[in-house]
């Protein structure tokens, strides 16, 4: 049973030292630094922590932002994969998120269930806006780079031979939207 610490700063020019000590401090056995975003998900040092654990050890933390800052969802992933490996966590910035004793593992099962409840939340609210916005004739995407018209126009002297990339030229745009008009005369 090992007591592994990470630590993590987002820049090269952030320093280590504090997170090392707190994590001696807390006595941990092994202590795995990166110098990497949160948002990166390409962390090798996480990743390799992750691959060592074994059942009975625990990861320590300095603050939970320490693992990701992919938000809840995410922070939860890597939760979830510690867990699921046998390991216990513990933050020392946030006394709530220790599964290393019941209370906590209870306390994590609650913020999981309130983060998946949250995400599902949003997914259904962001689907109503959208099926609300459609109904309205909102249209989603990229603006077209053509106007009706100037569609039409380009299409007409497309079909009397005229070369795409003069018509594109006069439009400011590349010969691919050019080609890629539909001619409604040629289905």
């Amino acid at each position: 049973m090992t007591i592994f610490g990470y630590a993590r700063v987002s820049t090269s020019g952030q320093e280590l030292d504090i997170q090392i000590a707190q994590l001696e401090a807390a006595g941990c056995e092994r202590i795995l630094c990166e110098k990497q975003s949160g948002v990166n998900d390409q962390r090798r040092e996480l990743a390799r922590l992750l691959r060592r654990l074994r059942k009975g050890d625990t990861v320590i933390v300095p603050a939970l932002d320490r693992l990701t800052r992919g938000g809840p969802f995410k922070m939860l992933s890597v939760l979830a994969d510690i867990t699921s490996r046998g390991a216990s966590y513990r933050s020392l910035a946030e006394p709530w998120a220790d599964t290393t004793h019941e209370l906590g593992e209870v306390l994590a099962a609650l913020v999981g269930y309130i983060a998946r409840k949250t995400r599902e939340d949003i997914l259904r609210r962001t689907s109503a806006g959208r099926e609300r916005a459609l109904k309205n004739g909102v249209r989603f995407g990229r603006k077209p780079k053509l106007t009706a018209e100037q569609r039409s126009s380009a299409l007409a002297r497309r079909r009397s031979g005229e070369p795409q990339k003069l018509i594109a030229r006069d439009y400011d745009v590349s010969c691919s939207t050019i080609s890629r008009l539909k001619d409604p005369e040629r289905g």
